[in-house]
């Protein structure tokens, strides 16, 4: 996870321990979730297209 992301982790987190209510705390803890999600997937994609580029049979 990269620094951005665990910064915004960090600030849902913060955010849902101060919430009284429960939909804006599930609904904090789906977008952490999302989050986490969409953080994964980009390292996931990262990777694939260094694995792309330094393909030296397609060069």
């Amino acid at each position: 996870m990269d620094e951005q992301s665990r910064w915004l982790v960090d600030q849902i987190d913060q955010l849902k321990e101060s919430q009284p209510e429960y939909e804006k705390r599930a609904f904090l803890t789906a977008l952490k979730k999302v989050v986490t999600e969409q953080s994964i997937r980009t390292d996931q994609i990262q990777h694939e297209l260094d694995g792309r580029l330094w393909n030296h049979d397609k060069w």
